[in-house]
């Protein structure tokens, strides 16, 4: 009877641990959305192409904290009104 309360502390314990990790790797895939104007986001999107690197909408998203779909809009309605390029056009 002790060696099974034994062997199932340690499934216990190892089942803990890999929870542990489990939950580590989640937390660092969370993005904290900032409660922001669509203005003030249309900037910060322009300020970040005017690097000239390469985004994805959810590059965007991650760095500033916009929610994905808002970007997503903004980034449409700037391509529109040709002030950013998408897929090689001319920024």
């Amino acid at each position: 009877m002790q060696t099974e309360i034994d062997q199932l502390r340690n499934r216990v314990t190892v089942l803990e641990e890999q929870i542990e990790k489990i939950e580590e790797a989640s937390m660092e895939n969370v993005i904290v959305l900032r409660s922001i104007t669509r203005e003030d986001a249309e900037s910060e999107i322009m300020a970040l192409f005017t690097a000239g690197e390469t985004l994805y909408y959810s590059d965007i998203s991650e760095r500033l904290g916009i929610d994905l779909s808002m970007v997503v809009e903004i980034c449409q309605e700037l391509q529109e009104r040709w002030e950013i390029g998408i897929d090689g056009d001319v920024v």
